[in-house]
């Protein structure tokens, strides 16, 4: 009895519990720790740096082509006659309501509202039983040949007026202008029957 007390008191030394150790308790410790390991160099790794975002100027906006303006004088039978600027394109008709509209004794059917606009061009809104002063835009004066400010090229267009009757025009009215159509006979320019034939083509200005 006291041999197998005394190998009983040498094993307790060994093992107090009287349990050895398990094998997959040692695994579990050994994976924990290696886990722990893993994890505290992860977490003291320097934190990446921010991919530099590269910033694209941004494509320039075409600005956009102003728009030409017309300069136009505007008189005759208007509520506000004066110079004014409208854009390219515009038509007589703008140009009369940029003066205000006609005034009531304006005769419309002396106008031709539809016709474009020309830079610099005279529009003038007659009247009733008035006449348009020659050249100006969208009435039938304006296709009309002013003597005293046409070239001979002009005036050579006209039905019986030739190169020389052309020249001797434009040096008389050099001297003085024509005060109506009717000097170009009186001055002896021209003939009654060439007067009669342009009557309706020339006028003065």
């Amino acid at each position: 009895m006291i041999a197998e007390r005394r190998i009983d008191a040498r094993s307790l030394a060994r093992d107090p519990t009287g349990m050895r150790p398990k094998p997959i308790l040692l695994l579990l410790a050994l994976a924990f720790a290696v886990l722990s390991t893993i994890a505290l160099a992860f977490l003291s790794r320097p934190a990446p740096r921010a991919a530099a975002i590269e910033v694209l100027a941004s494509t320039p906006v075409p600005t956009a082509t102003a728009t030409p303006m017309l300069v136009v004088d505007v008189q005759g039978a208007v509520m506000r006659p004066g110079v004014y600027r409208l854009p390219a394109g515009a038509r007589v008709s703008d140009a009369i309501a940029a003066a205000g509209g006609l005034q009531p004794e304006a005769d419309p059917a002396g106008l031709n509202r539809a016709a474009p606009l020309r830079d610099g061009a005279r529009i003038y809104a007659p009247a009733r039983g008035e006449i348009p002063p020659v050249g100006s835009l969208g009435s039938d004066a304006e296709r009309l040949v002013d003597v005293n400010h046409a070239t001979a090229q002009d005036l050579t267009a006209l039905p019986g007026i030739g190169p020389a009757t052309a020249d001797r025009i434009v040096r008389s009215r050099d001297k003085s202008a024509f005060r109506s159509v009717d000097e170009l006979q009186t001055r002896g320019l021209i003939s009654a029957r060439v007067l009669a034939d342009i009557r309706e083509l020339v006028a003065v200005r």
